[in-house]
């Protein structure tokens, strides 16, 4: 089964790449509609809307299992990245395509998770397969700047035509390898226990906490075009910052299991900066990176937290959760606002009390754990 998880796993990198790819692309967008409200809401949307069909994807997994729902997701997705670029020059049209990749958006998360939340592994092997989840996001967090952004700039109109026309020929060449894949087979964890909303408490953590990484993802691209005239470094930084997410990602095996010091850690990486941010902008810079280390650890402890709440009703439980933690991809560009209002400071000290704040939905794992294990 681990060598025909490859498919799936790969479903999470494809939408943070066109996620983090349009995200950093704010300024160029901001350009074509003439507006930072529309530019915003398109970056926005798809996140949102994911919410909504978060739960009917868990249903169709159950239902029709992990290679039609990867067929119906992906051929859905594709379309419409392929026609919200086509629509560029209609700011509300391009909107309501990008809407309608919000219906598939969550299923591509939520089928790797589900698929890692079934199969019978130990925890610490477990949490290397979260961490490779994550660490795949991550990388596409890296790519799209550096393929969708950059396309944003040259060839604004077409890059996301070109995007949605390859994802959807790749999806039906992929589409025919997926029937070896049996993730339902007689050593897969039963559905034994009703759906629990205790699966909330990793959903708001992990908002929480993809809202920061974008925050920074849509805002940094602007603040270092205010003082680098090149765009291009804008793109290359967020793909640094990529990287030390995935560094983050890949390492939270090491660290099994949820711990509060993780997003503490963040908090105060990111108080530092504030502090030294008028000695050095060099520091500033560095500081955010390694911010990004901590978000990518608490990142895939969100998948790991959410794995530990869901026991039982893996497919309902882990597609609500991704579905919800899309959302902040969807918070995550509006707190760019807090930079328009208030400066680089400002904005920093707003992640970081999200940052501190999210450290409240991780006091009561011992207690929830403690009552899984009894299941």
């Amino acid at each position: 089964m681990k060598k025909n998880l490859r498919y799936i796993l790969i479903l999470p990198f494809l939408q943070v790449f066109v996620q983090v790819g349009i995200a950093s692309s704010f300024p160029q967008l901001t350009k074509i509609f003439d507006s930072t409200l529309l530019a915003s809401t398109f970056i926005g949307i798809t996140p949102l809307v994911s919410i909504i069909f978060g739960s009917f994807w868990g249903k169709i997994l159950e239902s029709k299992g992990e290679s039609k729902t990867f067929l119906y997701s992906m051929a859905l997705w594709s379309t419409a990245i392929y026609l919200s670029g086509l629509s560029l020059k209609l700011p509300i049209l391009a909107i309501i395509f990008r809407a309608i990749q919000g219906i598939a958006d969550s299923a591509l998360f939520s089928n790797a998770l589900t698929v890692i939340s079934k199969a019978e592994f130990s925890q610490k092997e477990q949490t290397k397969y979260f961490g490779l989840v994550e660490f795949l996001a991550s990388f596409g967090a890296v790519m799209g700047p550096i393929i969708i952004g950059t396309g944003f700039i040259y060839m604004s109109h077409y890059i996301l035509m070109t995007v949605g026309v390859i994802l959807f020929i790749g999806t039906l060449f992929v589409y025919k390898q997926l029937p070896i894949i049996e993730i339902h087979s007689e050593n897969v964890k039963k559905q034994v226990t009703k759906f629990s909303p205790r699966i909330f408490l990793a959903a708001f953590f992990g908002i929480l906490t993809l809202a920061v990484i974008v925050g920074f993802q849509a805002t940094m691209p602007l603040f270092i075009e205010k003082h680098i005239s090149n765009p291009i470094f804008g793109k290359i930084y967020i793909s640094i910052f990529a990287l030390s997410l995935m560094l983050g990602n890949l390492f939270k095996h090491k660290i099994s299991g949820v711990k509060i010091w993780i997003p503490l850690a963040t908090f105060a990486t990111l108080i530092l900066a504030i502090f030294l941010s008028t000695f050095s902008i060099v520091v500033f810079l560095l500081l955010i990176v390694i911010s990004g280390l901590f978000l990518g650890l608490s990142l895939t402890m969100s998948s790991e937290y959410a794995s530990y709440l869901s026991v039982g009703f893996e497919e309902k439980g882990m597609a609500v959760f991704s579905a919800f933690r899309i959302s902040g991809n969807f918070f995550g560009p509006y707190l760019s606002l807090f930079y328009s209002m208030g400066g680089m400071n400002f904005f920093m000290l707003v992640l970081s009390i999200i940052s501190l704040i999210s450290t409240i939905f991780l006091f009561n794992f011992k207690r929830n754990y403690n009552e899984i294990k009894e299941i």
